[in-house]
């Protein structure tokens, strides 16, 4: 009542009812006061406290004081203009929900814009605004715990979410910016840009003409580029997440003429290109250090310009980037430093091995890929990356010097473990297209856990892969396959846990190898499979890591020895030679370890098959009709090994045509037929669950007659089409 009879009285006596001093004011607006008029009355010192309510008009602070919101008070625009503009100093604005600003880009509208010093805004949240929070000539304003979402409008119709022009010794932390264009940062000195979250945007921060300003602890993810620094000195970067920004140029990080900029203990992971460099440093007397990153599952670890000079980049683990370095042009690097002090970068492609035991490799590491050059010159050639093509073109180049092109760097002192990023802020867990809650946890899963290629210690130690036991290893859902007008696979969805042994049972052309290949991600599907937990159509690289395949047809080079070709797919799996041995032993084929490939039987070169998907010791193996093509003894002989890795722990799914096969090795039978999953047996279970062998066969003689009553002339054949 009190509060109606304020709002309509004359500004001046209402004012004279709030004082309670003549000095500093609180005065109390509730959704039923006008909010204009309080702030036109107020003086400087007061505080306006609004309590709740929905506000509708454009707001203006002239005079230095708090506006404070208890319950998020709404301030809405209505779709026009400018929400609150601020134009005295030392103001703070916290609590309050603004939305609805206009969409003019010409005239800047903006959910907030601050044109004085020292403003505080503080836990506000900010929707539907073109522009955000924009801050000019506003020096030493603290910007904290804001939440900002732009207009729903296409991204070169977007405002920035924050934008600081000509404001000096700003504070921007713990902010979370989404559905805009950029949050940019020009002509400023000295900022603070500390654990914001940037996400879903065209450039998550975008420095330009910026000195020395630290920007620690963000999360860039999900935008078209993490964060651009350009024209800038002394600039430090430091402990940040920046991932799976992919945009046309898809950056992590971005450097364009910047001076002594601090790159170090960031984690890049699964970016386009984790760090693109172009004339930074720029000045002679200037250098750039990138140091300690984690620069992991990028198509491009970094891409540097070849005249480029000055750079200083060690101590960073570069793992499994689909190029590491990349010379982003015509012309060869130089000038740059690989390693300091006797250190340089870690590389999960070196080969090496570090004999006396002091961390670091033997031999330098030599980035020299053929393929990588090529696609440099014809980039339609990208499509073959990962293929046989690749692997074969590069193995043609190390084997014979005279195809084998210039390195594009060498790192002398290559280092035998990653180096990780501490203290890197949590990814989170809907973002990242399926990474792990933090980079470092990423990271440790993936060395610790995955077993990814790594170089040993000692090249006599064999690498085990370790893996988890509760979850599913192989998690299949909806998995939808098409040739052209062909629907070869109909969402199919199964799981698969660590021992299992999983027979893929059907007639021709239902869809068992098409399935296989789509769970080694040799086929573009629809749906989603992971292999313990990593996603095979974003990630397949890595997920292949954990995977052992026995293809049906064989391919080996016949004039090679039966060591030769371990030897070989060892160097290619960057598998410890040790392994070899190993091996041969376990699969009996020692005694042959100097025949020639072609001098083998049809049984031996299965084993040697299945010896080459064994070397990384993977946990899982995929086999395609592994005894289709030998003779019963020789078939014994391997179905007996697969039983031992059965019982050793392997987890094992394949295709086969005999039931015979199918009750005595595998421990599930997925039926197939035109596509569908028709039937999901258990027919055999760990000791405690398991079931009697009269059991097993009276399950197996079910599905065997389902599958007879589908198509009877084709019960007992595996070869397919699709």
């Amino acid at each position: 009542m009190r509060s109606a009879f304020l709002a309509a009285l004359p500004v001046g006596f209402a004012a004279l009812l709030c004082a309670g001093s003549l000095g500093a004011r609180t005065l109390t607006v509730t959704p039923s006061d006008n909010l204009q008029a309080a702030l036109a009355m107020s003086r400087a010192g007061d505080t306006v406290r609004v309590v709740g309510g929905h506000h509708q008009g454009h707001f203006k602070v002239s005079v230095p004081m708090t506006l404070a919101g208890e319950n998020s008070p709404i301030l809405d625009g209505g779709g026009h203009g400018t929400v609150l503009a601020i134009d005295a100093p030392d103001v703070t604005v916290r609590g309050f929900h603004l939305r609805g600003s206009g969409d003019s880009l010409d005239m800047e509208n903006s959910g907030i814009v601050v044109l004085a010093p020292r403003a505080r805004v503080e836990n506000n949240t900010i929707s539907d605004a073109l522009f955000g929070i924009f801050l000019r000539k506003a020096d030493d304003s603290v910007l904290r715990s804001n939440q900002i979402t732009g207009k729903d409008l296409d991204v070169p119709r977007r405002g920035d979410l924050i934008r600081i022009w000509y404001s000096n010794g700003v504070t921007v932390e713990d902010n979370t910016l989404s559905q805009g264009r950029d949050a940019v940062l020009w002509y400023s000195q000295g900022l603070k840009i500390r654990r914001n979250r940037a996400l879903n945007s065209r450039y998550g921060l975008h420095f330009m003409y910026c000195d020395d300003a630290d920007i620690e602890g963000n999360t860039l993810s999900n935008n078209s580029v993490g964060i651009f620094l350009m024209y800038s000195r002394r600039l430090r970067l430091v402990g940040n997440t920046i991932a799976s920004n992919r945009g046309p140029s898809g950056y992590g990080v971005g450097l364009k003429d910047m001076d002594d900029a601090l790159i170090e203990n960031n984690a890049l992971v699964d970016n386009r290109i984790g760090i693109h460099t172009d004339s930074s440093p720029r000045e002679i007397d200037s250098i750039q250090t990138i140091a300690r990153n984690l620069i992991a599952y990028n198509d491009v670890g970094i891409s540097i310009l070849p005249d480029t000079q000055r750079n200083y980049i060690t101590t960073n683990s570069f793992l499994e980037n689909g190029e590491q370095v990349q010379v982003a042009g015509s012309g060869q690097l130089q000038g740059n430093i690989w390693a300091e002090r006797g250190r340089g970068n870690y590389w999960s492609d070196y080969a090496g091995y570090d004999r006396s035991g002091r961390g670091v490799g033997e031999v330098p590491y030599r980035s020299e890929s053929l393929f990588e050059n090529l696609t440099q010159r014809a980039e339609v050639l990208k499509v073959l990356a990962g293929s046989p093509f690749q692997v074969a073109l590069d193995f043609a180049a190390r084997a014979f010097p005279v195809f084998r092109p210039a390195p594009k760097l060498t790192d002398p002192n290559p280092l035998m473990t990653p180096v990780l990023p501490q203290g890197v802020p949590a990814l989170p867990r809907k973002q990242g297209r399926g990474l792990a809650g933090t980079a470092t946890g990423l990271m440790l899963a993936l060395v610790a856990i995955a077993g990814l290629p790594r170089a040993q210690k000692d090249p006599r130690r064999p690498r085990r892969l370790r893996t988890p036991t509760a979850d599913p290893l192989i998690e299949v859902e909806a998995l939808t396959k098409r040739f052209g007008a062909i629907e070869a696979v109909k969402g199919v969805s199964f799981a698969v846990r660590q021992g299992d042994v999983v027979a893929l049972w059907g007639p021709n052309g239902a869809g068992k190898t098409t399935v296989l290949r789509c769970l080694l991600g040799l086929f573009p599907f629809s749906g989603q499979v992971r292999v313990v937990g990593v996603d095979m159509r974003s990630r397949g690289r890595l997920a292949r890591r954990f995977i052992g395949f026995v293809p049906q047809e064989l391919s080996f080079h016949d004039r090679l020895s039966t060591a030769e070709t371990l030897e070989m797919y060892a160097r290619l799996k960057h598998a410890p030679l040790a392994r070899v041995k190993e091996l041969l032993e376990t699969l009996g084929l020692m005694e042959h370890h100097r025949k020639s490939v072609r001098a083998l039987s049809g049984g031996l070169k299965q084993r040697l098959a299945l010896a080459c998907a064994l070397l990384s010791d993977p946990p899982i193996l995929l086999l395609d009709e592994p005894t289709s093509n030998l003779d019963q003894a020789a078939r014994d002989d391997f179905l007996s090994l697969l039983s031992d890795l059965s019982r050793a722990g392997k987890t094992l799914v394949f295709t086969s045509h005999r039931p015979e096969e199918v009750e005595s090795l595998a421990t599930r039978i997925i039926l197939m037929e035109n596509g569908k999953i028709v039937r999901d047996t258990q027919i055999k279970g760990t000791p405690s669950e398991a079931v009697t062998d009269a059991d097993a066969h009276s399950e197996l003689k079910d599905a065997t007659d389902i599958l007879a009553s589908a198509n009877p002339n084709e019960c007992g054949l595996a070869l397919e089409g699709h």
